[in-house]
């Protein structure tokens, strides 16, 4: 299984009708792409100082079905249309781990 987390800070003008906007986008994306077995995403907590603002973990049976979700037009859509405006910085990070 493969994990893919990414973390997001947002500019400081996004509103929160936007980050709205980009969560129904993303429940879209997680429903029309098969190859996401789970997508999890939501604003931090603000339990630590330091955190990001916003984080994305979405979880593959393997690196082809990752690749998939990369290039599927309903993701290429997300990162142009709310990503690449609304975030002033995003890190990512892709973990394999055994299935139970």
């Amino acid at each position: 299984m493969l994990n893919h987390v990414v973390t997001f800070k947002w500019k400081q003008d996004i509103s929160d009708e936007h980050i709205q906007s980009f969560h129904e986008a993303l429940s879209a994306v997680s429903e029309n792409i098969p190859e996401v077995v789970e997508y999890r995403y939501g604003r931090d907590l603000a339990l630590k100082p330091g955190s990001g603002d916003y984080a994305i973990s979405a979880t593959f049976e393997d690196v082809p079905d990752f690749r998939t979700y990369l290039a599927h037009p309903d993701h290429v859509r997300l990162v142009q249309e709310f990503i690449s405006v609304m975030a002033e910085s995003y890190s990512s990070v892709q973990i394999e781990f055994a299935s139970r």
